[in-house]
């Protein structure tokens, strides 16, 4: 632009020189003017090779930003494919996920479905069985009034045997003490002393009133009567005094000597008087412990179960749970067997009982 300007101003200049200029001054400034376009001319040549290799230097800077724009442009695209790869997987994994997810828990349903099923048979069963064992255990209540009642009869005619026996000694002694009987007669006839003999002599005299005392043989030289007392005393002094003992103790003590049925009731008999004593729970058990011993499985797992829903926290609580899975696998209930393990592994796991069920639910 400043080229051009210079260039103007000579060319004005120039005609303003031509018209008031001499010759030479003419040729002076043509010379000039020659020697302005020359530089004119250098200074174009020169500006348009800069111009031209900057255009050329931008052309280039400009196809190195085109080539960068386009590789840029690809690692866009390839990212953005490679994203929507992602995305399409990761929906695809979701829905799988979401698949299994149902899957699962349509199978859990079921499961737990299946197994409130098991738990109401259960349920059933021990009341089923809850109601025969209330109607054994009325039986042997009924029995043991019933034997109580023959005891207490037999023990009381034994004591009148036992009175009446000690009178009948009594009244020998004193007819052993008694002085000699005597006869009185009348004045017609002589006195005659009767002696303690078997037989009593006769008198002649047809008058003769007799009034006799006693006709039996003096017995002096015999022991005191012994009074023999029937068996059945023996059930009644040995029931008598099992009610004063401790009926747990007896009761343990009758368990270890292997005397089950006589130990369970000694543990009823020590649960019905003291139904919620410290040693509720382990009474419990054990009565569990003589009917499992006795084989009587359903019975053993109404007992357990006692112990388990109104002792919960009791040390016991995991070896009832344990004893009451063993009942049911005697009463080839296998699969109530498996909940029983499975509740005692998820509510004792650090016990030793927890270790058992784990081992015998392994072999079911």
């Amino acid at each position: 632009m400043k080229t051009m300007r210079n260039i103007v101003v000579a060319s004005f200049s120039v005609l303003l020189l031509t018209q008031c200029a001499s010759q030479d001054e003419v040729h002076d400034l043509q010379y000039q003017l020659r020697a302005v376009n020359q530089k004119v001319e250098d200074v174009k040549t020169n500006a348009v090779g800069t111009m031209q290799k900057r255009q050329a230097s931008s052309v280039s800077k400009i196809d190195q930003v085109e080539d960068e724009t386009q590789r840029i442009k690809s690692t866009i695209e390839e990212s953005a494919s490679q994203s929507n790869q992602f995305r399409e997987h990761t929906k695809e994994s979701i829905a799988n996920l979401q698949k299994s997810v149902d899957s699962i828990r349509t199978e859990n349903e079921a499961k737990l479905s299946e197994m409130n099923q098991k738990i109401a048979v259960l349920d059933e069963k021990i009341s089923q069985v809850g109601e025969s064992f209330g109607k054994v255990q009325q039986a042997r209540v009924s029995e043991a009034e019933k034997r109580a009642q023959e005891a207490a009869k037999k023990a009381e005619e034994a004591k009148q045997r036992a009175a009446a026996a000690s009178s009948a000694t009594a009244a020998s002694h004193a007819a052993a003490n008694a002085p000699a009987a005597t006869v009185k007669v009348n004045p017609n006839t002589k006195k005659t002393k009767v002696a303690a003999t078997p037989a009593v002599p006769e008198t002649t005299s047809p008058k003769k009133s007799v009034e006799q005392a006693a006709a039996q043989p003096k017995p002096t030289t015999q022991p005191p009567a012994v009074v023999a007392v029937p068996k059945n005393t023996d059930n009644a002094a040995t029931t008598a005094a099992a009610t004063t003992a401790d009926p747990f103790s007896q009761g343990m003590n009758q368990y270890k000597g292997k005397n089950y049925k006589e130990a369970y009731k000694s543990f009823e008999q020590n649960l019905s008087a003291n139904p919620k004593g410290a040693q509720a729970a382990k009474t419990l058990f054990y009565m569990g412990e003589c009917l499992f011993n006795q084989g009587e499985y359903d019975l053993a797992i109404l007992d357990y179960q006692k112990v388990i829903s109104s002792h919960g926290s009791d040390t016991l609580a995991p070896n009832a749970l344990l004893k009451q899975g063993m009942s049911f696998e005697k009463l080839t209930d296998h699969e109530t067997a498996k909940i029983i393990y499975k509740k005692l592994i998820s509510e004792h796991s650090g016990s030793a009982e927890a270790a058992q069920a784990k081992e015998r639910l392994g072999k079911l």
